[in-house]
């Protein structure tokens, strides 16, 4: 095969197969993003299947086919690339076969170049074979992968004018010095007659160094003034992005990889203010440099030229290969990241299974594999990279010795020797920067790639005819249907649920039944895959988000609980709260009980993840927390689940005894048998609804699932 697979990473960890086929569509010229096609496909909790990737590509006219291969010398036959499955539970792409080498492409890990041993280490002998591609490929879709960029530098047009202008300054006073030079030396005898010559230098010295010092600074002040507004821009667009991504954009997302990827706002920021936009100027002055060069001896400016082009054949080389390595080193950071936070967040889970010495062994695994590859970019740096280093380190006696040929043959005098050093090094300089930063602007390539993967994504923005709601009134849901992504199957059927105001409602029903599910559907935290969830006759979608938010409130199974005083866990933003608003929140909550053990009270700073709370604490807090928003509907996911009994009856018969309408999933049925309604889920669908006394009566589902409480009770009773 003569073309190359377009590299790409996977961004979420079950989204090989669905990479490996955005691979397969480019190399076709079929120009479709991985967003894209996680938009359209989403990705399964437990990743795609083949059946899967054969039926995405055959949605873009590529048809193909399953095969089994035992004998690899099938590979050598293919003419097109191919998705294999790998160690039975991953997909990468097959390139080429070369010299008895297999070629892949790792969503996770990159290009590879494996043996036939090693390939057949995890090689699982099934691959999804290209047959037929369409003939009229689709037209090219606009590349917004630098819109973000060229938007945010719109912005510091001023800054980026006035570094020009000052970078331009400095480049006019650093041709000063070599002409100075050849000046002085050609003419010595005639100044060497001139009494006040120390003076003359001493003056020309200090004002070379007071111009070029004022120059630097400057321009080294305008830097950091546009690093500063640069990342403080991309930062506030990479948040205000993550803060707007829908709740399903998280959930096969690390917590590590996401701080990693907000972390290369500064190496972006760093690469264009210190190298990109200063080296572009700098190489306007290479024709200047170049021509006096020409100027002063044509035969040493070609050594010069000749050398150059040498230097930056071997940089070149050290760069392509540094690309590739540098993906990997990011994608071994990114692990060692979401390591260390698994670790830090669950390190009370860790200690008490005893598992430390586990999480130690596979940190320290991706820590030695992230050093591993430091190690192989450093070696590969050490061999080429210092080829260059080194014919730049011998340069200037080469132009020296050359030079010294150039003078015994009167073709140059000894201030031009003097100068054409000076210039060659000048020429030299930014030709050397800007090798370098092509290297960065590789990794630039790579670490925008990894940012625009979340700032391209779609989010929950409100719409511009966007209603509000000032109250509760109606609930319906109407053939309403939920799945994560277009391969996995419902985990809400059909659905059809009317609730009015005023009433109190518990949703019971086995585990996996879909009651979470359909919590996060009624307050539009999930989109309906299907079908309408309305709110006063308007769809969820079209409220307008901070009504919505202000209206309903919600309690989670596992609230969070956030690192500062107990009181701003309770009011969040809502420091207005009335007093007694407050008060009668904090005791309906038994929040009252925790502040007895806290002598600080309300000022007692809580930690990270609430690590010095107990967990019915927590949820007894996100209860209060709920209340003091004053909702006119209330949301409850197994609110007393880590509760005593005490506490539960106690918490929820407020619940029960407040105007405020509600709307309760619950396993304890005890607490919820005098609600206004019942509903019963089984398999994503609404199999019975009722008061308690007619489930019971109707001896289904209800009556199975309380029964066995009751039996439960009983047992505990008698132990």
């Amino acid at each position: 095969m003569k073309k190359r697979i377009p590299i790409l990473e996977q961004n979420e960890h079950s989204e090989c197969g669905l990479t490996s086929v955005c691979m397969i569509l480019n190399y076709f010229k079929i120009k479709e993003d991985l967003n894209s096609l996680r938009d359209k496909y989403g990705v399964p909790k437990g990743g795609n299947t083949l059946l899967d990737l054969q039926e995405v590509c055959s949605h873009y006219g590529i048809r193909t086919k399953g095969v089994r291969i035992k004998d690899y010398s099938y590979f050598k036959t293919l003419t097109n690339p191919c998705i294999c499955f790998w160690n039975k539970r991953h997909f990468v792409v097959f390139e080429k076969v070369v010299k008895n080498k297999i070629v892949i492409i790792d969503p996770a890990q990159g290009k590879k170049i494996l043996s036939y041993e090693e390939f057949t280490e995890h090689f699982s002998e099934v691959i999804l074979e290209i047959v037929e591609v369409p003939n009229k490929i689709p037209e090219k879709k606009k590349n917004k992968s630098w819109e973000v960029l060229q938007t945010i530098l719109k912005t510091q047009k001023l800054k980026i004018g006035l570094l020009i202008l000052f970078t331009l300054l400095a480049q006019c006073l650093s041709l000063l010095v070599p002409i100075l030079t050849t000046t002085l030396v050609d003419n010595l005898s005639l100044l060497s007659q001139n009494k006040n010559i120390s003076l003359f230098f001493v003056v020309v010295l200090v004002m070379l160094f007071c111009s070029n010092y004022l120059l630097q600074v400057t321009r080294g002040l305008i830097i950091a003034k546009f690093q500063k507004n640069f990342e403080k821009n991309l930062m506030r667009k990479f948040m205000k992005k993550v803060m707007e991504l829908p709740l399903k954009f998280f959930v096969n997302r690390s917590t590590g990889d996401l701080i990693f990827r907000s972390n290369l706002t500064t190496y972006i920021q760093q690469i264009l203010s210190q190298q990109m936009i200063t080296t572009g100027i700098d190489l306007i002055f290479l024709v200047v440099y170049l021509t006096l060069m020409v100027y002063y001896s044509p035969r040493m400016a070609l050594l010069t030229v000749v050398t150059t082009l040498i230097i930056a054949a071997f940089s070149v080389m050290n760069s392509k290969k540094l690309r590739s390595v540098a993906d990997r080193e990011m994608l071994s950071q990114s692990k060692v990241q979401n390591n260390l936070v698994e670790l830090f967040e669950g390190m009370e889970t860790v200690k008490s299974l005893g598992m430390e010495e586990h999480f130690y062994t596979t940190w320290e695994n991706n820590f030695s594999q992230q050093l591993d590859i430091q190690e192989e970019k450093g070696r590969y740096s050490s061999w080429i990279g210092n080829i260059s280093t080194s014919i730049q380190f011998v340069l200037p006696f080469l132009i020296t010795s050359f030079g010294i040929l150039e003078v015994q043959q009167q073709r140059l005098t000894i201030g031009e020797l003097v100068s054409f050093n000076s210039l060659a090094l000048s020429f030299l300089a930014p030709i050397i920067t800007l090798l370098s930063s092509f290297s960065s602007l590789l990794m630039l390539k790579s670490y925008f790639r990894k940012i625009n993967d979340i700032l391209l994504q779609k989010t929950n923005e409100n719409k511009k005819d966007s209603k509000e709601i000032k109250t509760f009134e109606k609930l319906e849901l109407e053939n309403v249907s939920f799945r994560y992504s277009y391969f996995e199957k419902h985990l809400i059927k059909n659905l059809n649920l009317t609730i009015e105001h005023g009433e109190k409602v518990a949703i019971v029903g086995p585990s996996g039944s879909g009651k979470s599910t359909l919590l996060k559907l009624i307050s539009g935290m999930y989109p309906a895959t299907d079908g309408s969830v309305k709110i006063n006759g308007v769809d969820v979608n079209d409220i307008e988000k901070n009504t919505l938010n202000k209206e309903i409130a919600i309690v989670n199974q596992d609230p969070a609980i956030f690192n500062t005083t107990l009181y701003e866990n309770l009011v969040l933003k809502n420091k207005s709260v009335a007093l007694t608003k407050f008060n009668e929140a904090v005791t309906k909550s038994r929040v009252d009980e925790i502040i007895k053990d806290m002598p600080l009270g309300f000022e007692t700073q809580i930690s990270e993840g609430g690590m010095n709370l107990s967990g019915g604490q927590k949820q007894r807090i996100s209860i209060a927390r709920a209340l003091i928003k004053d909702p006119s509907l209330l949301i409850l996911d197994e609110p007393t689940s880590s509760l005593d009994n005490i506490s539960d009856n106690f918490i929820m018969n407020n619940i029960i005894n407040d105007a405020t309408p509600c709307i309760v999933v619950s396993h304890r049925l005890n607490t919820i048998k005098h609600f206004d309604r019942i509903i019963v889920m089984d398999k994503g669908c609404i199999v019975e609804d009722g008061r308690h006394s007619e489930l019971m009566a109707k001896k289904g589902l209800y009556h199975k699932i309380y029964s066995g409480e009751k039996l439960q009770e009983k047992l505990q009773e008698a132990v």
